[in-house]
């Protein structure tokens, strides 16, 4: 029986020991926060129970064949389709929501666009091909391993749904030459943000993120997105794996060429076949000791402020379960968190209100909100003493945009700024999502899932190949195992 030690319980981690277990491996997770899902994780006080990390699942599809292809029962998981998805709101007084039907969109478009959306379906078309070509290419493989004659014969077939237009270029200039609302145009520069770029620096090869979206939907899973993780965690326990939270890793052991196991701080040395390291790729280096070198560091992805607000009454109508107040000045704001390296004097802010659909999650007549601002992403930076002037900052966005938090109804307020999400998930500088995706490479070419000098060493999770987003990870997972056992049959 082989022996898997998965370093890090984030989701990517959590779905590669599953599939592990499930096909009979004797796996142990260990993780260092007090409660497994890494950024997926849940904080409930006082009657509020706030989802603190991913708050929206695209593609369900590929979670409900987690648990299918490991037989896992999973009739209590519910997804639901949010619609209308979002209401955008400007300080101007505009506000816009998603369309949800062809109806309803049709009416914006002819509203905002002269050419009565044709701009609009060229970009969302094109993120369709990119959507098939990366079904039949970047959702199979990774582009660091040699294909198989048949992955190869699928590889070259498949690039007849390459796009020629728009996706190629700068994601910016794309939607800005297609679109000519500055409203619409805001809507989708907001996207690249979803894996913490900016759009104003990253391919235009990101419009398959608005395509997701749009035609497949955003959904909230019944009971909050941790139900996801506990549903695994279960699964786990049901399959004989073991998880240790609260327990560090000093080192990951390796010998002749080829891991052995894993040191903990305590001085335990937990022996294994294979280990997986499931955090920032670029960082993993530290710990295989310094004979091994780290990734190249390129430009990190952003992290985020996040207050969790539990107020003791209702929001209005008109403020979705997922709402955005954007700034005044979008391309000034990216360069503030990109160049300044600063948070911005005056930030969008997505609001979450996980109560206007699960009621659950707030005692009655209350609200749960899930509120946060991008954030520039710095190694050591302290940032806990700043939390008045970030409230404050992010108040004033959501009042100019016609949203007030009354202080005098704040029954539970808490912070995470990129400090947490540095000490407590080993993310350099809080970066949510690992590098940055500012170049074809970094959008395409991530860390590999498997690493070439040392044998039986993996890599998962959203730092690595295909990218951020849980979709993603899930397809990580997929990808690592299968690289597993191509290799570790044998050994």
């Amino acid at each position: 029986m082989k022996k898997l030690i998965v370093v890090g319980a984030g989701l990517g981690g959590l779905a590669l020991a599953l599939r592990a277990a499930s096909a009979g491996w004797s796996v142990h997770v260990v993780e260092r926060y007090r409660t497994p899902g890494g950024k997926m994780n849940r904080l409930v006080q006082d009657g509020y129970a706030f989802d603190t990390g991913p708050s929206l699942i695209t593609l369900p599809e590929i979670f409900t064949a987690l648990f299918d292809e490991c037989h896992v029962d999973r009739s209590e998981l519910q997804f639901h389709r949010l619609l209308p998805l979002t209401l955008y709101r400007f300080s101007d007084g505009c506000s816009i929501a998603y369309p949800s039907s062809l109806a309803d969109l049709a009416q914006t478009l002819e509203k905002f666009e002269s050419d009565k959306g044709q701009g609009f379906w060229r970009l969302i078309s094109t993120g369709a091909k990119l959507m098939e070509l990366s079904r039949r290419t970047f959702f199979r493989t990774t582009p660091r391993e040699l294909p198989s004659v048949s992955e190869a014969i699928q590889l070259l077939s498949a690039l007849r749904w390459m796009p020629i237009r728009n996706a190629w270029g700068n994601y910016a200039n794309a939607v800005e030459r297609n679109l000519s609302s500055h409203y619409l145009q805001r809507i989708f520069l907001r996207y690249p943000t979803y894996v913490g770029s900016s759009p104003y620096r990253c391919p235009a090869t990101l419009l398959v993120i608005p395509y997701l979206e749009f035609a497949l939907g955003g959904w909230y899973p019944e009971g909050g997105l941790y139900r996801i993780v506990e549903l695994i965690v279960d699964a786990l326990g049901a399959k004989g794996a073991v998880i240790s939270t609260g327990t560090h890793v000093r080192r990951i052991l390796h010998r002749n060429g080829r891991v052995c196991g894993v040191e903990l701080e305590c001085g335990d040395v937990l022996e294994a076949d294979v280990v997986a390291f499931n955090g920032d790729a670029t960082v993993a280096h530290q710990l295989l000791g310094s004979s091994q070198p780290a990734l190249k560091r390129i430009e990190r992805s952003m992290s985020g402020v996040v207050f969790l607000v539990g107020l003791k009454s209702r929001l209005p109508e008109d403020v979705f379960h997922h709402t955005i107040a954007f700034s005044q000045d979008y391309r000034k704001e990216f360069a503030e968190l990109f160049d300044e390296r600063k948070f911005p004097a005056d930030p969008t802010v997505y609001l979450n209100v996980t109560s206007k659909t699960d009621p659950s999650t707030a005692p009655p007549g209350g609200e749960t909100l899930f509120i946060m601002a991008n954030a520039p992403a710095i190694d050591g930076a302290k940032w806990r003493h700043l939390e008045p002037m970030l409230w404050e900052r992010i108040c004033r966005t959501l009042s100019r945009c016609r949203i007030e938090i009354p202080e005098s109804h704040i029954a539970v307020r808490l912070a995470l700024t990129p400090e947490d999400f540095e000490q407590r998930y080993a993310m350099p500088g809080g970066s949510i999502y690992g590098l940055a995706s500012h170049s074809y490479r970094t959008a395409f070419v991530r860390p590999p899932l498997r690493d070439r000098r040392i044998g039986g060493l993996y890599y998962v999770g959203g730092s690595t190949h295909p990218g951020g987003g849980t979709p993603m990870v899930l397809i990580s997972a997929k990808l690592v195992f299968n690289l597993m056992q191509r290799y570790e049959a044998h050994s």
